[in-house]
């Protein structure tokens, strides 16, 4: 939950500096902040892929979730819903608590600090939204404050899905959970850098599939060639 903790503090923290400083704050810090993190993002991301014990499965997992993702559109409704929230406080508190809290990192972060204790993503992600909450708070105004106890509670409520559930999961399976977060990231990371946008929140639904696609899987790679060479 320390993961959790940083990440309420750095929101609250990010948005009393942007209503303090409003608009002094300049696009380049921004950018330079973000492509350091972009950078940070890509190396972890590698390192969390390679934990991956069946990349067959989690190459399944991707495809079928991405292609659900797409069909209910999940990352164009979250975007073209928080597009019509106008400027308002209570607007800018529900756009900021989408932004924060909606998207992959959010998933892949309490997941580690549930299973492993692991915050690593979390401090990464509360170190973003400093910069997002400092920049969106000088534009919406106070609402976006408003939006650190929706994070501690959401995020909060996450991670203690995730150590509650997480115990009665295989090495296996947390590790493709992993794996998967870790290719998410690297989206993530060429998303900072401006090399690649992608629609995260479609993929999100290869997490909720892995446990389907991992027995598939190895049924394909053991039973079916020999079923085929028989």
């Amino acid at each position: 939950m320390v993961g959790t903790l940083f990440n309420a503090v750095t929101v609250a923290a990010g948005a009393g500096l942007g209503l303090l400083l409003g608009k002094r704050l300049g696009d380049g810090v921004r950018d330079i902040v973000f492509q350091c993190l972009g950078l940070f993002t890509l190396a972890l991301g590698i390192q969390m892929s390679l934990e991956m014990e069946r990349p067959f499965a989690i190459f399944l997992a991707l495809i079928a979730g991405a292609i659900l993702g797409h069909l209910l559109q999940l990352d164009r409704r979250i975007k073209s819903g928080t597009g019509r929230l106008g400027k308002g406080t209570g607007n800018a508190l529900v756009q900021s608590v989408v932004l924060f809290c909606a998207g992959a990192m959010t998933l892949i972060g309490c997941m580690q600090d549930g299973l492993s204790g692991d915050a690593t993503v979390l401090f990464i992600k509360g170190s973003m939204d400093f910069v997002s909450a400092a920049f969106l708070a000088a534009a919406l105004g106070r609402g976006v404050l408003l939006a650190a106890p929706a994070v501690l509670i959401i995020q909060g409520g996450l991670t203690w899905a995730f150590m509650l559930w997480g115990a009665a999961w295989s090495e296996a399976f947390i590790a493709d959970l992993t794996g998967i977060g870790g290719i998410l990231l690297l989206a993530l990371g060429l998303d900072l850098l401006k090399i690649r946008a992608f629609p995260l929140i479609n993929f999100v639904p290869a997490f909720a599939l892995i446990g389907i696609f991992q027995p598939i899987a190895d049924w394909i790679q053991s039973v079916l060639p020999y079923l085929l060479l028989s």
